[in-house]
């Protein structure tokens, strides 16, 4: 289990990088993190019928995986991305129920200007619902006024540690991050590593569909290539792993990490501890960043069933 010792501070930054926690065994679906090895990819034939996210091939995720009346069942079809920088523009996006963005819809430096005119984009998409959770280049949002952020966003709806009920889908978002040092200037919604589990994420609730979250959990396409550390939340991963349990986690923030992986509690008796239960059904961890510099990544489409 995390404990707050667990991570180490860089002198200089005040950076924290965790030391002496169990990472996550996950098989990836798509998109292998530089990190991470081949031989962790899923089975070809489970990876069939999981899809790949694409709009002829999404992602197929059922709340219940064991229902065998699936005929009778609802499905919302979530159209999902992230860190879209100011280029949304550029991105074809498919239509679907719910368009999902997790953060990082602007640069820092124009915040304010752009996410006006990111705004105005997706109120002109033609998906019913419409979610978004801040990034840590939403500087111009005040995380002590969250009424006011979704004045701003108001063709969509702003999750700041809050739970939304669309057709029957319990989803939460919230946006928060382990906080770095003061050289960093795109650090909205920056938190104090060391109580972000207690203050925040405690308060996720167990019974939900969807979790969306900006910053990755730790050791799930958390990837810094360029300083080699893995930079997601500890406390965030065991909240989910052992206690929330939802069956799609979506974020963003790493952006050469863009993919999708599957979580079986089989392979994680280690991470889960006495919280590991047999017949677990299995997490879905997106990273859903498609600002790549001079090119994109995809949407990524999900059909869930319920």
């Amino acid at each position: 289990m995390f404990k707050p010792s667990s991570y180490s501070w860089c002198c200089w930054c005040h950076v924290p990088r965790v030391q002496d926690h169990p990472t996550a065994t996950v098989h990836h679906l798509t998109h292998v993190p530089e990190n991470e090895e081949e031989k962790e990819l899923l089975a070809f034939n489970l990876a069939q019928n999981l899809g790949a996210g694409t709009e002829d091939r999404p992602f197929i995720v059922y709340r219940n995986p064991h229902e065998t009346n699936r005929a009778a069942l609802k499905r919302l079809r979530f159209v999902c991305m992230s860190d879209t920088h100011n280029e949304i523009g550029k991105i074809s996006i498919p239509d679907g129920n719910v368009f999902v963005h997790c953060g990082d819809a602007v640069k820092h430096r124009t915040s304010a200007r752009d996410l006006r005119i990111f705004n105005q984009f997706v109120g002109q998409l033609p998906h019913k619902y419409k979610l978004f959770v801040s990034g840590n280049h939403c500087v111009c949002l005040n995380p002590q006024q969250p009424e006011q952020s979704q004045k701003i966003l108001n063709n969509m709806t702003y999750l700041q540690d809050q739970l939304v009920d669309i057709e029957g889908v319990r989803i939460y978002g919230s946006p928060w991050r382990p906080k770095r040092g003061c050289f960093y200037r795109a650090e909205a919604f920056g938190y104090d590593a060391k109580r972000i589990r207690e203050d925040k994420w405690s308060k996720i609730p167990e019974d939900i569909d969807l979790l969306l979250t900006h910053g990755p959990p730790y050791s799930i396409r958390d990837y810094n290539e360029s300083t080699g550390d893995q930079l997601g939340c500890p406390a965030l991963l065991d909240e989910i792993v052992t206690r929330i349990r939802p069956r799609i986690h979506l974020f963003g923030h790493m952006h050469s990490c863009y993919g999708a992986s599957l979580y079986k509690s089989d392979d994680n008796e280690i991470l889960e501890g006495d919280h590991m239960k047999l017949n677990s059904n299995n997490i879905l961890f997106i990273n859903l960043a498609i600002h790549q510099g001079k090119t994109f990544n995809q949407p990524t489409i999900i059909d869930y069933f319920y």
